[in-house]
């Protein structure tokens, strides 16, 4: 022990140094203790935090409720359109519900270099079994422009003019027998039924022999049809 206390005594100086630096190790030591624990406590806290936001945002999005597709709307209702006179491609056309008589005349090929497209009102709503005429520049009006089905005239009467191919009630289908004023499908199978069941027609008055055709609907075709081989 004595030897110890003159050692101690004979380096003092040391001794103190010595216990200086343990202390300044030791605080040191201690404040980088704290700040790593308080640096871990804050990045702990920043993760709770954003699993606490992002547990909000994904329960509002599972509440919204989910868009439904929508539906289409129904198909368009398809008629039967004739279109005759001064257009490129006159004919029986297809055509849907809400055209115009412009549509049909698209259809049509559009109007030809002689049409007088100012005696036509071509926003007219067409429908279904209307026969609509395109007249020449310079041509009479001797026909309505648009006839639906049923909406008879006295001007429909020989409506036809000269030279122009009559439908022969003896071999005419059923879309042909449709292009004919007053006839729909139902009148034009009941054409064909009676053809098949009687034999060809013998004069276009026998048509008045199906049942729904009379005198008066018989009178808007009777100058636009004709009985061909019996």
């Amino acid at each position: 022990m004595d030897a110890i206390r003159e050692w101690l005594a004979g380096h003092k100086r040391e001794v103190i140094r010595f216990a200086v630096l343990f202390m300044f190790l030791a605080v040191c030591l201690f404040g980088l203790g704290r700040l790593i624990s308080g640096n871990t406590a804050e990045t702990d806290t920043e993760s709770l935090q954003l699993d606490e936001t992002y547990l909000a945002a994904s329960s509002v999005e599972s509440d919204q409720t989910p868009v439904q597709p929508q539906e289409s709307g129904p198909a368009q209702e398809i008629i039967i359109v004739d279109i005759k006179g001064a257009v490129k491609n006159p004919g029986v056309y297809q055509a849907e519900a809400d055209m115009r008589v412009i549509d049909i005349i698209d259809l049509a090929g559009g109007l030809s270099e002689t049409a007088d497209a100012d005696t036509v009102n071509l926003s007219q709503r067409v429908t279904d079994q209307m026969v609509i005429y395109i007249p020449a520049v310079g041509e009479a009006a001797e026909r309505p422009i648009a006839v639906p089905e049923n909406n008879l005239t006295e001007q429909e009467i020989g409506n036809e003019e000269a030279g122009t191919e009559k439908v022969d009630i003896n071999t005419a289908d059923a879309v042909l027998l449709q292009t004919l004023n007053g006839i729909g499908g139902k009148k034009a199978a009941l054409i064909i039924a009676y053809r098949e069941e009687n034999g060809s027609f013998q004069t276009i008055e026998e048509i008045m022999e199906v049942s729904g055709i009379g005198e008066k609907t018989f009178e808007g075709f009777k100058n636009l049809i004709t009985v061909g081989a019996k």
